[in-house]
Formats: C-alpha cells, sequence, structure tokens
C-alpha cells in the first residue's frame, strides 16, 4: 500500500516538472530563426528581433541593397514580442540587411547583418539619437555563410 502511495506522488511531482521542461524547451525553440527553409541559389540571413522592453518599436526603414525580402521587417513591434526577418541573394558573394525601429524618447535602434563569403558579422548594430543610453542590443550570430542566422534582444537599461 505505500509502495503504491509513493509511485503516485513521484508520479505527481515527475510529470510537471517534465511538462515545464518540454514548454522551455518549446520557447526555445521558437525564438530561433532558421534559414533551413530558405532558397539555396545564394546566400541569406535570418534574424530572429526581440523587443524585451514594455515600449513598442516601430519602423522607420529598412535596407536589402544586394537582396531580396523573404520576410521584410514588420512595421510595428510590440512589447515583449519578436519577429524573424528573412533576406536572400542570387549573388553568390553575399547579402547584407539592416532594419532601424524608433524608440520612444527619440532613440532609434539599428539591427545589421552581413553575410559574406569571407565574413559574417552583425557590426552596425546600435542605438543611436536622444535617451540612447536607456537602450541597448545584445546580439550573436548562430551560423555564418552561407545561411546565416542572428539573434537581436533590445533591453532597457534599469
Amino acid at each position: 500500500m505505500r509502495t503504491t502511495a509513493r509511485r503516485r506522488v513521484a508520479l505527481f511531482i515527475a510529470l510537471p516538472a517534465t511538462a515545464v521542461a518540454v514548454t522551455g524547451f518549446a520557447i526555445a525553440a521558437a525564438g530561433v530563426a532558421t534559414a533551413g527553409t530558405m532558397p539555396t541559389s545564394g546566400p541569406t540571413i535570418a534574424m530572429t528581433i526581440s523587443n524585451d522592453t514594455d515600449l513598442p518599436m516601430v519602423l522607420a526603414g529598412s535596407s536589402n541593397p544586394y537582396g531580396q525580402w523573404i520576410q521584410a521587417p514588420s512595421d510595428y513591434l510590440a512589447p515583449h514580442s519578436s519577429q524573424i526577418v528573412k533576406a536572400f541573394s542570387t549573388d553568390p558573394n553575399g547579402v547584407e540587411v539592416d532594419a532601424t525601429y524608433s524608440l520612444p524618447g527619440g532613440a532609434q535602434a539599428v539591427f545589421r547583418a552581413d553575410n559574406y563569403s569571407n565574413t559574417t558579422d552583425v557590426d552596425g548594430t546600435r542605438v543611436d539619437a536622444n535617451y540612447g543610453h536607456a537602450y541597448g542590443i545584445s546580439s550573436w550570430i548562430d551560423s555564418g555563410y552561407p545561411n546565416m542566422n542572428a539573434g537581436y534582444h533590445l533591453y532597457g537599461h534599469p
């Protein structure tokens, strides 16, 4: 009788913990951009942009001078939300893109990605203008040429 009760208690504890772990992995996987389903005729960029502030971001401009958008930057990014921006080029040398968002208070967040055969970087990613000191961007590269995957988190300083 006691063994059965112990098994029920163990199962009662193990199932919720497993559910939380599986949910966490699913959320983490959803936040990573992937270029795996994009065209294979040239280099690609997939950027996951996350707005980790309590304020909205409004698109001020974007650039993709050597390629085409598969999924262009959205006009508006709500607080605590993310988007995946995708681009490609038929030029085997590479592709570069940027998206600039206006932030409350006059600051602008610039998200940039360069994906060339000789370099893959997020140089030029920054916060500019008035009150730019109130924000920061952490950025990283998960994979490089020819299928670049990069991530960006805009955050407000405490």
